[in-house]
């Protein structure tokens, strides 16, 4: 599956290799023979999603890390897996300055605080206005109250956690297919019902959007603010995308269900685990992909979703190395 974003989705079995100087796809039938093989224009190509079992060889693996190409892989069930990232000559160069003052920030407890708490404002902010667009009614001065109201970051983390709660009670008054997509409560690993599978494919996907944009700026991906970076997992991805996945992800959602292009039929159960069809799979990321090239206006700019993100990521480099102030985005 391929389509104007320069990001591939590979959704059936099959292998990716190197073939002279470019990439192919061979698809597997279910006895894993090879029944077609496509190539996959590597000047083409900022990103692929490995959404199936795709074998891959460290010769390809190292083509594409030359190529500077980034590689997401997810279980058959759809879940979020981890990241291939390449390091060659043709990376992005990161700044030892920028490093070095972005450490100092998250260990400046007043700054890191700061910028978690305007990272968390602007989740706020996105989410309301996402329920004042379909005249939903939602108070939000309460949360902003307690947010600025919070001393540490788990406090900041607790007034997040009660604004979802009663924001996702809120999606009930703007899904309209409430026999299939009621929200009840979020379940993440696995999802137990249709509407978290489907919110949690949907915040995958801003995730990784946001890091593939961190990538390319001097930001380290490993020392986020309001998540707690840990041994084993990357962060900064997750604060910005918290800015974004009211606005793209939560906005994508209440617009499949409710134009009945997500429907019941798009779900299956495998091993008693929810899972989409690769048809549902494929009208997912047709509605992503065309978001992230729409065009927004910002200041006196026209820039596409995925320009405005690396946007905001630099805003917050800029905040972070000239010690000023950070006020994320807010969609009208």
């Amino acid at each position: 599956m391929q389509k104007s974003d320069r990001t591939h989705f590979l959704v059936n079995a099959g292998r990716l290799r190197r073939q002279d100087n470019n990439l192919y796809f061979d698809k597997y039938d279910e006895e894993y023979n090879v029944t077609s093989s496509k190539p996959l224009p590597i000047k083409a190509i900022d990103e692929i999603y490995l959404l199936a079992k795709i074998d891959l060889d460290s010769y390809s693996m190292a083509f594409i890390a030359y190529n500077n190409i980034l590689l997401h892989f997810f279980s058959p069930y759809q879940s979020f897996r981890g990241n291939f990232f390449p390091s060659s000559p043709n990376s992005v160069n990161k700044s030892g300055f920028v490093l070095l003052q972005q450490l100092r920030a998250f260990d400046d407890k007043v700054h890191r605080l700061y910028l978690a708490k305007q990272i968390t404002k602007g989740h706020f902010v996105n989410g309301a206005n996402n329920c004042k667009k379909y005249k939903v009614d939602f108070e939000i001065d309460k949360y902003l109250a307690n947010l600025e109201k919070a001393s540490t970051i788990n406090e900041i983390m607790a007034s997040e956690g009660a604004f979802k709660k009663n924001y996702y009670r809120a999606w009930n008054s703007i899904i309209s297919n409430q026999r299939s997509f009621k929200f009840t409560t979020r379940s993440k690993q696995p999802p137990t019902d249709k509407i978290n599978a489907l919110i949690s494919y949907v915040n995958t996907r801003i995730y990784n959007i946001t890091l593939s944009e961190i990538y390319k700026t001097e930001l380290d991906p490993r020392i986020g603010f309001l998540h707690e970076p840990n041994y084993r997992s990357l962060s900064l991805h997750l604060d910005i995308a918290e800015i974004f996945k009211p606005i793209i992800g939560d906005n994508l959602i209440f617009t499949m269900i409710n134009k009945k292009e997500i429907q019941p039929k798009d779900f299956k159960t495998d091993s008693g685990r929810l899972r989409f069809t690769n048809d549902a799979i494929k009208k997912i990321e047709m509605n992503i992909i065309q978001k992230m090239i729409q065009q927004t206006t910002v200041g006196n700019q026209k820039l596409t979703w995925r320009q405005v993100i690396r946007r905001e990521v630099n805003q917050l480099k800029k905040s972070i190395c000239e010690s000023g102030e950070y006020e994320p985005f807010i969609a009208t």
